[in-house]
């Protein structure tokens, strides 16, 4: 076959020759199908062009002859052509059957990419009203804005079991609780926005409340409500005016209720409620009015002709120790002697001038911490990760050098379980300062009273913070030797915390801002 060949390119014409190359490509091609033969190499005279994945087109027939000639014969061995072009193909790349219009379409058995679909149906979510009235929830109809928004804060089950009772296996949470906002003349709440989460997938809708109370809900024919006219703040009084607006707030609001606070209070050796109430000297200045019923007569001037008819309550109240600024929010209503049929109102009223933190220096914020250096020296005698990093500083003998280390929670309980706090009031003369104070609630000592007044671990007095160990950082060790002897010098940073909070019974921790001081404590003490 190959002479003969030969011999037709010798005699044949070039054009003919072309037409024999096509035949004689077609003819190999068709036996590139059989599996016993190998591929050419591309310098062979017939060479062999693998087909590709296109030239063909499958069809179930075709299929169904292919896997039965496979399964009998054993022999069978895989084609040696590159691996990209017999390798398997992945699902979204193998060919598929074609449209009249020679569009790929997927079989039954072979299901095309399509984008991921979410287990859970939020279709009923979605189908909820933007739209929420409040009208017949006097609980917070009857109340200002800020006080309703606070109360559904606490609890929202007004929402999973009566406005939402409907939705089945969903929890319902409030997201971006500070980003509302409020219109009072219409008595409404936009931008809610609730998170509804089920088997670990959630979606936020954005709601209205509406039905509310409003501001200017008065109609112009009812009979004038002389309660709007019966207090009004004064400028604030300078017995008052040196204390924290926290402390404050606190002792105004337990002054009304005191039931309610002293079951949040700290009771174990503790400067609580209990402690501050009335004029306690131990903690304030003999001039100091004190906290009781009369003291909220320094914030508000009342009109005399109408102490018969009315009485007042502070319900609400927010605090602002950064800038020195305290609202409160006070209920109005008829004496039940006077037989008035006047509506009660709640105003809400703003005042300046408080105590507030001052950031630049640390020495005029009433608090001053220590560590002595006894229970310094305590800290490195004591087995443990301080006492470690200090002998491996004398070893290696880096002295006088400030070393870094590590601020572990061991460290920093130490550190915390020993620092003294003492108010110094050397500004204003309100506080006093008596005894030394600790941080540690834990503390067993009868010696100092602890500064914690929550069970949420934070404070009342001089002012509400809160201070644990993880508000220590940046710790750092130096060795000086001197004559022989070394000495430890220690410092570190206690982040005490200055809040700004929401108008609320203040009975949860809420705050709308906060500002860090970065109080500095420095100590040392000979350690041989």
């Amino acid at each position: 076959m190959k002479k003969a060949t030969k011999l037709l390119l010798f005699i044949l014409p070039i054009s003919s020759i072309s037409v024999l190359g096509v035949v004689s490509c077609t003819t190999t091609s068709s036996n590139a199908k059989q599996p016993d033969k190998k591929p050419e190499k591309p310098n062979e005279k017939d060479p062999i062009t693998p087909p590709k994945p296109d030239d063909k087109k499958p069809n179930n027939n075709d299929n169904n002859s292919n896997d039965s000639n496979n399964n009998s014969n054993p022999n069978n061995k895989p084609d040696s052509t590159k691996p990209e072009e017999n390798q398997p193909k992945k699902p979204n790349e193998q060919p598929q059957g074609d449209d009249s219009n020679n569009n790929v379409q997927p079989h039954n058995d072979q299901p095309a990419d399509q984008p991921e679909i979410h287990k859970v149906d939020f279709s009923d979510v979605d189908k909820l009203p933007e739209e929420i009235s409040l009208e017949h929830f006097t609980n917070y109809k009857n109340k200002s804005l800020e006080s309703a928004w606070s109360d559904l804060q606490k609890d929202s089950t007004v929402f999973s079991h009566i406005l939402f009772k409907n939705l089945k296996g969903y929890r319902i949470s409030f997201e971006n609780i500070s980003g509302v906002k409020f219109d009072h003349s219409k008595g409404v709440i936009d931008n809610v926005k609730i998170k509804f989460t089920k088997e670990g997938e959630s979606k936020t809708r954005v709601f209205v409340l509406t039905g509310l109370k409003r501001t200017d809900s008065v109609e112009p024919k009812e009979p004038k409500n002389n309660k709007d006219n019966y207090i009004k703040p004064k400028s604030v009084d300078n017995r008052l005016s040196g204390l924290f607006p926290s402390l404050l707030a606190y002792m105004l609001l337990f002054v009304e209720n005191n039931k309610k606070y002293e079951e949040i209070q700290w009771t174990k050796n503790s400067i609580n409620f209990d402690q501050l109430k009335n004029k306690n000297t131990n903690f304030f200045d003999e001039s100091f009015v004190g906290f009781n019923v009369g003291t909220k007569e320094l914030l508000f001037e009342y009109n005399e002709n109408d102490r018969t008819k009315y009485e007042d309550k502070i319900i609400n109240a927010k605090y602002d120790d950064i800038n020195g600024e305290l609202g409160l929010e006070v209920e109005i209503k008829n004496r039940e002697e006077s037989n008035l049929s006047e509506p009660s109102i709640t105003k809400v009223f703003n005042f300046k001038g408080f105590r507030k933190a001052n950031f630049n220096n640390q020495n005029k914020n009433v608090l001053s911490l220590s560590l002595l250096p006894s229970d310094l020296k305590d800290l490195i005698t004591t087995k443990g990760s301080l006492k470690s990093d200090v002998d491996k500083a004398i070893k290696s003998k880096d002295f006088s050098k400030k070393i870094s280390i590590s601020n572990n929670d061991f460290i920093k309980n130490g550190l915390f379980k020993k620092l003294i706090l003492n108010v110094v009031d050397n500004e204003n003369h309100i506080y006093r300062d008596t005894q030394s104070l600790k941080l540690d609630y834990s503390n067993k000592s009868e010696e100092n009273n602890t500064i914690i007044a929550f069970n949420d671990g934070t404070s009342l007095y001089p002012l509400h913070t809160k201070i644990d160990k993880d508000s220590i950082s940046d710790i750092f060790i130096t060795i000086i030797n001197e004559d022989g002897q070394n000495k430890l010098e220690i410092e570190f940073n206690v982040n005490i915390s200055f809040y700004a909070s929401n108008l609320s019974d203040l009975t949860s921790h809420s705050t709308s801002k906060d500002e860090t001081l970065k109080y500095k404590i420095n100590s040392s003490t000979r350690i041989g």
